[in-house]
């Protein structure tokens, strides 16, 4: 039998196997409270990762390694604990090691190694567990609201801020859940992943894009409040309904090519630095 068959084989057994997994997790990316509407565009875009690299691929010898059962045998073993005990996170990311397993049992380690960030990637097609949501929504609400006070302040706007709630003259804002900036953190690091894939070269420079992409989320979601504080001064409609998600979504946009511009910068620097130093 071809490895083609192969995989097409393990392909349809593991989607059978963890189809009630596969199901919910479909379904969270359409939950409006989740959060994770980009999480139907990474796994073609992980698929096109892979695709791109399938020069590499091909000259890698399959090596079919046993040490791939256990991994195959932890994540059967996770995924009924968490489909059990209702841990959804914990349920969904055993998706992920039978996969790996997968490839390692059918291709070997070499292989794995070689699709190592495509399958990285996949992890952002998850939501995070629910605690860590929570505290880190938590958090982001207030620390998205005290940024966004003094900018207010510092643009000459009276504001008294109460948790996360921002009063201004004639009007009460309060930085919600979505407003938080966990929303467009999970977009934003959808799109320095894919970024760094494409254009970054060297491990570093890829790890700072990443690790930069949380401030510059955070920074154009402040952005979004002090907008949003602003408009609601000359018209209170601006804060209600289409107009408000709109900022939302220029927010993302504008931290995408804050993380953009983060990376040109940069890359300039490093090449003035080798220029001067050669």
């Amino acid at each position: 039998m071809s490895k083609t068959v192969q995989a097409v084989a393990v392909a349809v057994l593991l989607t059978a196997a963890f189809w009630a997994i596969l199901s919910s997790l479909y379904g969270s990316w359409f939950d409006a409270f989740s959060y994770m509407e980009h999480g139907i565009l990474v796994f073609p875009a992980a698929a096109y990762m892979v695709w791109t690299k399938r020069a590499k691929l091909v000259q890698i010898s399959p090596k079919p390694s046993m040490w791939s059962l256990p991994l195959l045998v932890w994540g059967a073993g996770q995924a009924s604990l968490g489909t059990a005990a209702h841990w959804v996170w914990i349920s969904r990311t055993a998706l992920l090691v039978s996969l790996v397993g997968c490839i390692a049992a059918l291709y070997g380690w070499e292989m794995v190694r070689e699709l190592a960030y495509p399958l990285g990637t996949l992890i952002l097609m998850i939501a995070p567990p629910t605690f860590l949501y929570e505290r880190l929504t938590l958090d982001l609400q207030l620390l998205a609201s005290r940024i966004g006070e003094g900018c207010l302040e510092a643009l000459g706007y009276s504001v008294m801020r109460e948790g996360n709630i921002l009063e201004l003259v004639g009007t009460k804002l309060s930085v919600a859940e979505a407003c938080s900036g966990i929303r467009s953190l999970f977009s934003i690091m959808f799109m320095c992943v894919l970024y760094d894939f494409f254009f970054v070269r060297g491990a570093v420079m890829r790890t700072l894009i990443l690790v930069m992409a949380v401030p510059i989320a955070i920074l154009g979601n402040v952005g979004r409040i002090v907008a949003t504080g602003v408009a609601s001064q000359y018209n209170q409609q601006l804060i209600h309904g289409m107009a408000h998600e709109a900022f939302g979504y220029v927010s993302v946009v504008l931290a995408g090519i804050g993380c953009i511009t983060l990376h040109l910068v940069m890359v300039s620097i490093r090449k003035a630095w080798h220029s001067r130093h050669a």
